[in-house]
């Protein structure tokens, strides 16, 4: 069964499980003529206040967003219809469904009473030597940063390997299969929207751990965990209007969430978080 399938499971079990909470709108990031530069995130938001972060700086993504939604504050929808656009192959329904399936996940985890360990609980840079090499999808600078500064070589799968600035201990490849050689791998979560994860997990068969990190992570991580992924890492923002109120600002809105870290040891799963509804 594909990710998507799992999650769109996943998906119709917690909307019958949790009171209605429709989409009570979108917010979307301004359109630029070129991506290639800029990481942003788009995010639904449910009528109790939860919130889905999903990332758009991807294949015209975000502007065919704005196509379909032109005044995305004023979305409105049952939120089982932007679930269902797991169920196929459209990059932009497939990114809402994940801001939606985000969402409903923080609403569950906030009602069962589940908070996830803070970020660098298990961080990236656990079981790690001078001298492995660790393979990144994706550029993060300051985990970058910290892996190089502990003696480590960086291998980045890139597949604009402009974004990625020349420095000692990091290499750029565009080829998948050359992750299988990492000590460890952390990928950005942005391959649930491409719909790329089941072939970099192949790919990385050989490495120890591969961790799934970013905003666009942050549901329920039971189909990761049953693919052999070792940590994932989201957001949460306990209050939505914090971090409407950063985004018209147009401030950071990092500060308006609190980043986490879920293992398989520290996450009692989806049936036990239903469980705790009754």
């Amino acid at each position: 069964m594909s990710i998507n399938a799992d999650f769109l499971a996943l998906s119709e079990r917690l909307d019958a499980a949790l009171p209605r909470a429709d989409v009570a709108g979108l917010y979307l990031p301004d359109p630029v003529p070129d991506e290639t530069f800029r990481d942003e995130f788009g995010f639904v938001l449910l009528a109790d206040g939860s919130v889905g972060p999903f990332y758009v700086s991807m294949g015209g993504l975000l502007a065919e967003l704005w196509r379909r939604h032109p005044d995305p504050a004023a979305a409105r929808a049952p939120r089982s219809a932007l679930l269902a656009g797991f169920d196929g192959t459209d990059l932009a329904t497939r990114a809402l469904a994940v801001g939606a399936f985000n969402a409903l996940s923080q609403s569950l985890m906030r009602r069962a009473g589940y908070r996830p360990p803070g970020r660098g609980a298990g961080g990236e840079g656990d079981a790690l030597a001078p001298g492995d090499t660790v393979g990144m999808v994706g550029y993060f600078c300051p985990v970058v940063d910290r892996l190089v500064a502990a003696g480590m070589t960086v291998l980045v799968l890139e597949h604009a390997p402009q974004r990625v600035p020349g420095r000692a201990a990091v290499r750029v490849t565009t080829e998948p299969r050359d992750l299988a050689a990492c000590r460890q791998v952390i990928c950005t979560a942005s391959v649930l929207i491409n719909d790329t994860l089941d072939e970099l997990l192949a790919a990385a068969a050989g490495a120890a751990a591969f961790q799934l990190i970013g905003p666009t992570g942050s549901g329920l991580p039971d189909a990761l965990f049953a693919r052999g992924v070792a940590a994932v890492g989201g957001i949460d923002f306990g209050d939505a209007d914090d971090l409407l109120a950063c985004l018209a600002r147009r401030e950071p809105w990092g500060k308006a969430g609190r980043k986490y870290e879920i293992t398989p040891a520290a996450y009692p799963g989806v049936e036990a978080l239903l469980a705790r509804l009754n």
